[in-house]
């Protein structure tokens, strides 16, 4: 039974890592419906607030989780405190180490030509026994797309990661999910960038002290203005517990 608590009207499951896993791995299995993964963070579910077809797709997933802190300190606002962060990169790095050895096929559909190419070399490095089964990158046009799709549905796939940026993603697996064959997908963000080494993490005390955001900023300058989406996403939280 999930539990859940809706944050700008966006459910989020009240999960920690361990137990992501665990529903994943209960989806994969679930041979009814290819299902959805997605992992909000606060300038999505900002956006999801303004877009009501990303709101929409966001609470037909299967299991949201909370991607920033963000997120976190909102629930703490709310008075329904999530047990911790559980970020995209980190779902889905666990999810490797979980399965590194398992007989569970991967597809990555996501980031530029080249990037998503790398990120795969780097997976076979760390994890030579990881099932990667196909991978393509996210510049995809319709006749793509439905060859794409024949691809992955000749591979029996497990777990689809797809990298496309937001809302893209979301809306091309919401087009799209019910034509796949695939246990479930997942959205990823940025992530096949981090593991093609384009992209550095911030270091663990860093991450710890919830200090990630500054250090992309730092990486990325360009990225500033997409980073008042925090302060915009906490005022409307309080807006929505104080004012409404």
């Amino acid at each position: 039974m999930r539990k859940l608590i809706k944050i700008l009207d966006v459910n989020i499951d009240q999960a920690n890592m361990e137990q992501s896993v665990e529903r994943i791995k209960e989806l994969i299995f679930d041979h009814e419906k290819s299902s959805l993964v997605v992992t909000p963070n606060s300038e999505m579910i900002a956006m999801a607030a303004e877009d009501i077809e990303l709101a929409r797709i966001l609470n037909s997933a299967d299991l949201a989780t909370a991607d920033g802190i963000g997120v976190v300190i909102a629930s703490k606002i709310l008075g329904q405190p999530l047990p911790e962060r559980v970020a995209g990169f980190d779902l889905i790095s666990s999810l490797f180490k979980e399965f590194a050895e398992e007989d569970i096929n991967f597809y990555f559909l996501g980031s530029k030509p080249g990037i998503v190419d790398r990120a795969v070399e780097n997976l076979k490095r760390d994890y030579p026994n990881l099932n990667i089964a196909g991978y393509h990158h996210g510049y995809i046009d319709y006749d793509d797309q439905q060859k794409i799709i024949e691809e992955i549905n000749s591979k029996n796939i497990d777990l689809l990661l797809v990298g496309m940026g937001v809302p893209l993603q979301e809306k091309f697996l919401d087009s799209n999910l019910k034509k796949l064959k695939v246990g479930a997908a997942v959205t990823v963000g940025g992530s096949f960038d981090v593991l093609a080494g384009e992209v550095n993490r911030a270091p663990l005390w860093m991450q710890k002290a919830a200090l990630e955001w500054f250090y992309r900023l730092l990486q990325e300058p360009s990225r500033f203005g997409r980073m008042l989406s925090l302060p915009k996403f906490i005022f409307l939280v309080l807006k929505s517990k104080y004012l409404e």
